[in-house]
């Protein structure tokens, strides 16, 4: 009898780790998955190779992405976004990025703030930046980091003092998506000095065409280069009080609210992007011949591939099982966000690398493309929590 229990047990485990890595979806996420998937081919991977060349901003694909409602996923149909469930906003995530990652992370970030605004901000906000960033009218960012500060965002050193109806804002942030290219902020700054440094911080929505307020691009970025990254200046900006978001000294709390949902969406892009290096990966083995023969047919070739397929659908896996325990439970489990980032962006690398070594002299120009998707593989490790403050976040549950 115990062993008749054993039996059912693994047969139950079994079954239900088949049915995680097969995606059970329902037919609206299958209809977005192939919507998504298509806008991919069609309107991305064409004119991927030339916006990395230009190092243009794909301000093309944006207008049309807009026009099929991708650029908020998440966001209430009632302030302009799709309104779309969590497994749904993962799928749009790991569609483009598996199209490219430079374009998918421009596409996907020009919404960026748009939830703390629509959380915390009042209406006039909703209107004058929430509804014209999900048309693709606008574009938004959030500025967090700092030069001496990343990981440990509660050190931050921007100031905002206030000033009768306003605060004065003075600081530097830097590595901030869309920074150069944002039509508004979200910027975090200290109001205060208490001893638990993180009690002291505040949010507030700034236009980038407000006085003081100074942006460069910055050079060098290792990843893909239609990407905006840039450099902000805040020099006495003056902010009305009512552009505060929500209480003095609540901003770190309203960060922290975003960050396991936004390491998850992480998690998905990763996904998405190894999943487009194997394509390109694919696609190149099997037409290319040596010695003879289809390099797909030499068994080293196979059994790299093997092995990546199926840490690909582990992956995967574990990104959607934490996506559908979202929308059941209506909270993200910390540990296992982070574990599915870690996961996914670790992976995220070795497909990449194994892409770009399996194309040879090929893989390292930019007509075969997977030298994009090596470049970004580094990226995700950083933003959103590093790969090492992830793996302190699981060691932490764990020991």
């Amino acid at each position: 009898m115990a062993g008749d229990r054993r039996v059912d047990a693994a047969g139950s485990y079994i079954q239900k780790t088949l049915i995680l890595v097969r995606m059970e979806l329902t037919d609206e996420e299958r209809f977005i998955r192939r919507h998504v998937r298509e806008f991919g081919r069609e309107e991305i991977e064409p004119v991927a190779v030339e916006h990395e060349r230009e190092g243009r901003y794909p301000w093309d694909v944006i207008e049309t992405a807009a026009e099929a409602d991708l650029l908020a996923p998440r966001l209430d149909e009632s302030v302009g976004g799709a309104e779309l469930d969590v497994v749904a906003s993962l799928l749009v995530n790991e569609e483009l990025h598996r199209a490219d990652p430079g374009i998918a992370e421009s596409v996907t970030s020009t919404t960026f703030g748009c939830e703390p605004l629509v959380e915390y901000g009042r209406d006039e906000h909703v209107e004058e930046w929430v509804r014209p960033a999900t048309r693709g009218e606008a574009v938004t960012g959030v500025a967090m980091t700092e030069p001496e500060a990343g990981s440990d965002f509660a050190t931050i050193r921007t100031t905002a003092e206030r000033d009768g109806d306003e605060y004065l804002l003075n600081g530097d942030k830097v590595f901030i998506s869309n920074g150069s290219v944002a039509d508004a902020l979200v910027v975090y700054a200290r109001t205060s000095e208490p001893e638990e440094l993180h009690r002291g911080i505040s949010a507030f929505v700034v236009p980038t065409d407000r006085e003081g307020v100074d942006r460069t691009s910055m050079d060098g970025y290792l990843g893909p280069a239609p990407t905006d990254v840039a450099q902000v200046f805040l020099n006495d900006v003056r902010v009305p009080v009512e552009d505060r978001l929500g209480e003095e000294g609540d901003g770190f709390y309203q960060a922290m609210a975003f960050l396991d949902e936004a390491r998850l969406e992480v998690a998905a892009a990763s996904i998405g992007a190894a999943r487009g290096a194997m394509d390109l990966l694919r696609e190149y083995v099997t037409e290319r011949e040596a010695f003879g023969d289809a390099v797909a047919e030499k068994q080293a070739v196979r059994h790299r591939v093997a092995d990546l397929e199926t840490r690909l659908d582990a992956g995967r896996a574990l990104v959607y099982e934490v996506g559908r325990d979202l929308e059941r439970e209506g909270e993200v489990d910390s540990d296992r966000s982070a574990k599915a980032k870690l996961l996914a962006t670790t992976l995220l690398e070795d497909v990449a690398s194994e892409a770009v070594q399996l194309h040879g002299g090929y893989g390292v120009f930019d007509e075969y493309r997977v030298e994009t998707f090596f470049r970004f593989s580094k990226v995700p490790q950083i933003y959103e929590g590093t790969n090492e403050i992830l793996r302190e976040v699981i060691a932490e549950g764990a020991l």
